[in-house]
């Protein structure tokens, strides 16, 4: 997609908007974006103008609802899509113009205490990021997260990937973290939430959590050195190490006893063109692991030799080289 170069710089960003939130997006168009980005130095406050925009928009808080739908009548919940449901250039221009967005000019709109903002990572991109309140939060790879903070809420969604929370201590606005029907609640702690292939996880650092399966209701209270997991419907607990919580921030994997589609997954989400594994039966074999995102592809031969499998490199569709494990 090309955005109209003679529209408004606000309407070419809601239609960039449109389709990065309107579902999966080509090598292309990602490219395409990132050549719309450099071509101005407006067109990057001009976006975030836009983002805004939609974050302020009433059915913004519909989608939410929506999606928190779909977690309370899963009894499986399965991690969420990127994005939740199409958007039409159409129907932004209309709610923007219902907002006034015509008379916005770059940079004019910003984001009160209390309005959401949307964050969004590639593969092998990590973020940090500063709230309102003075909660730090580490976005992994390949990961979306939504925000709200105001003067009674503290509200996170995490829509994909991983994200590692140290909250700032308060007492009157407990911090909130909804993801694939799992919801965290702490105070002041250092927490990760991940959304992984068999389902949301929560692991603690330092402080206590709050965890509750949004289905059943069902709930427990984990410390510094435990995971809450959400698996079929149901909590389960464990003892982690806790100073090997979320190492990624440090551009670290550590994996103990883990099956290898699991540890793929989570490779997946750092490393580009990424790997797939040829057999169900492989991804079930448990390994150990620590390497760093550079020794991403040494790690991958390793693992490969150590389980009498052979890696496999082929074009994806989209012409990059991937990588497939194969016994």
């Amino acid at each position: 997609m090309t955005a109209r170069s003679d529209a408004p710089p606000i309407e070419q960003a809601l239609e960039w908007l449109a389709l990065r939130c309107g579902g999966q997006t080509s090598a292309a168009d990602r490219r395409a974006f990132e050549a719309w980005l450099a071509a101005s130095p407006d067109h990057a406050a001009v976006y975030a103008e836009a983002e805004a925009l939609w974050a302020r928009l009433d059915w913004s808080e519909a989608l939410n609802r929506q999606s928190l739908n779909h977690a309370i009548e899963a009894s499986a919940p399965k991690p969420m899509m990127r994005r939740k449901a199409p958007l039409s250039r159409r129907g932004l221009m209309a709610m923007a113009a219902g907002l006034g967005a015509a008379t916005l000019t770059p940079l004019a709109l910003h984001l009160s205490s209390g309005e959401r903002r949307r964050f969004e990572t590639e593969v092998g991109e990590i973020r940090h990021l500063s709230l309102e309140d003075g909660s730090r939060v580490s976005l992994g790879g390949r990961s979306v997260l939504a925000t709200r903070v105001g003067d009674r809420v503290r509200r996170m969604r995490l829509d994909e990937g991983e994200a590692f929370f140290d909250v700032a201590r308060d007492e009157t606005r407990v911090f909130t973290v909804i993801g694939a029907g799992l919801k965290a609640e702490a105070l002041g702690t250092a927490f990760e939430v991940r959304l992984g292939d068999h389902g949301p996880e929560v692991f603690v650092e330092e402080g206590r959590v709050r965890v509750t399966a949004i289905a059943t209701g069902e709930q427990t209270v984990i410390g510094a050195g435990e995971r809450a997991a959400l698996r079929g419907g149901t909590l389960k607990r464990a003892a982690i190490n806790p100073a090997g919580v979320a190492p990624w921030r440090r551009q670290r994997f550590s994996f103990i006893d883990q099956p290898l589609s699991e540890v793929v997954a989570e490779v997946n989400r750092y490393y580009r063109p990424g790997v797939t594994i040829a057999s169900p039966k492989l991804g079930a074999r448990k390994v150990t692991a620590a390497f760093t995102i550079e020794q991403i592809p040494q790690a991958l031969e390793s693992l490969a030799q150590e389980l009498d499998g052979h890696l496999v490199r082929r074009r994806n569709a989209e012409g990059e080289i991937q990588m497939m494990l194969k016994s």
